[in-house]
C-alpha cells in the first residue's frame, strides 16, 4: 500500500489521457476545428488509435518503473511529468497530421462559418451553488478560530510535516509563522476554489453552430457540474488542512487508521472532480439532451462552427485579444483554461503560484 500514493496520480493521468479522444466534442478532434460532417474521416480514426496505443505504452512503462523502485515521491513526480510530456507529444503529432489533411482537402471550403451566442447565458447565468461552498468555508473558519485560541498554549515544538500515513516526521520551534502558515494556505486555497467556481459559471460558452439550442443546455449542465465538483474538492482539502493543524497543535492524536484520511481526502476530491467531468464530457459533449416536442431544439442549421484554430497555440493554449472571456473550456483536456491574452489571467496564475511562496514567507 505504501506505493499507492505514488502510483495513483500516474494511473489517473494515464486513464484520463487515454480517454480524452472520446471526451471532447466531435467538432474538435485533437484540438482541430472541423465541420461535423468530417468527424468520421479515416485520418481522425487512425490518429485516435495511434495516440491511445502510445499513451497506454507510456503509462505502462512509467507505472512499471514506480512499482520496481518502490514508494519514492520524487520519482513519482518525474513519472507524472514524463507521462504528461509523452501524452502532449502524441497529441501534437495527431493534431498536425489531422490539420495537414484538413488544409489539403479544404474541409471548410464553401461552408458558411458562424459564431453562435446565447444572451440568456449572460443575462440569466447558472446560480452560484452556495450550499456546496459552505463546508469548506465553515471548516476554514473553524481552523482559524481554533488556531487563535490554541496558540498561547502550544508546545515548544510543532509538527510541520507528515508522511503518507499521516505520522509527523519533522518538527520546528513554535512561532506564529509555523503555527499559522498552513492556516493561511487553507484560507487562500478556499478563496481560490470559491473564486474559480464563480469564474466557471461565467466561463465562455463554446456553442455548436450546427446544433445551437442543445449546445446551450449542455453548457449550463457542464459549468454547473464543474462548479459543484470544485467546491467539493475544496471541502476535501479543508478537511485535510483542519486535521493536519489539529494534529500539529496537539489537540488531537489520531489513531493510525484515521491518519490515512490525510492523503485520502484530497485524492477523493480529485477523483470526484474527474469523475464528474468525465461523466458530462468536455463542454458537456457526453450529455444526452432530450428535445422537447415542438420546441425546435433538435433542429440543426446549415452553418458550421468558425475555424478558430489560430487562437489555440499548439492546440492547448488559448490566446485571443478580441475575446473578453477570461475562462474557456479546454480544447483537449478536462475542465477550463485561461485566455492568456487577458491580464487577469496572469494575475490568477500569479496568485495560484504565489500561495506557497506567501506561506513560506510567513514562516
Amino acid at each position: 500500500m505504501t506505493v499507492f500514493p505514488t502510483l495513483f496520480p500516474i494511473l489517473l493521468i494515464g486513464l484520463i489521457a487515454w480517454m480524452m479522444p472520446a471526451l471532447v466534442p466531435r467538432s474538435v478532434p485533437f484540438g482541430v476545428r472541423i465541420p461535423g460532417a468530417r468527424a468520421q474521416e479515416p485520418v481522425i480514426a487512425r490518429q485516435r488509435r495511434l495516440y491511445r496505443y502510445g499513451v497506454a505504452a507510456i503509462s505502462l512503462v512509467v507505472a512499471s518503473v514506480v512499482l520496481a523502485t518502490g514508494s519514492r515521491p520524487a520519482l513519482g513526480g518525474l513519472g507524472v511529468a514524463a507521462e504528461l510530456a509523452g501524452a502532449v507529444a502524441l497529441f501534437q503529432v495527431a493534431r498536425r497530421r489531422i490539420m495537414a489533411v484538413k488544409h489539403r482537402e479544404h474541409w471548410f471550403g464553401g461552408l458558411r462559418q458562424v459564431v453562435v451566442t446565447d444572451t440568456s447565458l449572460r443575462t440569466d447565468p447558472e446560480p452560484y451553488p452556495w450550499r456546496w461552498a459552505v463546508p469548506s468555508i465553515v471548516l476554514t473558519a473553524a481552523t482559524v478560530v481554533i488556531g487563535i485560541l490554541r496558540y498561547p498554549h502550544l508546545p515548544a515544538r510543532l509538527a510541520i510535516h507528515f508522511d503518507a500515513a499521516g505520522q509527523a516526521d519533522r518538527y520546528a520551534p513554535t512561532s506564529p509563522g509555523w503555527a499559522f502558515g498552513p492556516v493561511v494556505a487553507q484560507v487562500l486555497g478556499t478563496a481560490l476554489f470559491a473564486g474559480l467556481a464563480a469564474l466557471v459559471l461565467r466561463s465562455k460558452a463554446q456553442l455548436d453552430a450546427e446544433d445551437p439550442q442543445t449546445a446551450a443546455v449542455r453548457h449550463r449542465r457542464f459549468v454547473s457540474s464543474g462548479a459543484r465538483a470544485l467546491l467539493l474538492l475544496a471541502a476535501c482539502l479543508s478537511v485535510t488542512s483542519l486535521l493536519t493543524s489539529l494534529t500539529a497543535w496537539q489537540i488531537v492524536n489520531l489513531a493510525r487508521p484515521a491518519r490515512a484520511l490525510f492523503p485520502v481526502m484530497p485524492l477523493l476530491g480529485v477523483v470526484v472532480l474527474v469523475a464528474v467531468l468525465v461523466r458530462v464530457g468536455q463542454n458537456g459533449s457526453r450529455l444526452r439532451i432530450r428535445a422537447s416536442r415542438g420546441s425546435g431544439s433538435a433542429r440543426r442549421t446549415s452553418a458550421v462552427n468558425r475555424d478558430d484554430d489560430r487562437y489555440w497555440r499548439l492546440g492547448l493554449l488559448y490566446f485571443n485579444r478580441d475575446d473578453p472571456s477570461l475562462l474557456v473550456p479546454h480544447r483537449f483536456w478536462l475542465g477550463w483554461t485561461l485566455n492568456l491574452a487577458r491580464p487577469a489571467a496572469w494575475a490568477i496564475i500569479a496568485a495560484t503560484l504565489g500561495a506557497p511562496l506567501i506561506t513560506a514567507l510567513i514562516r
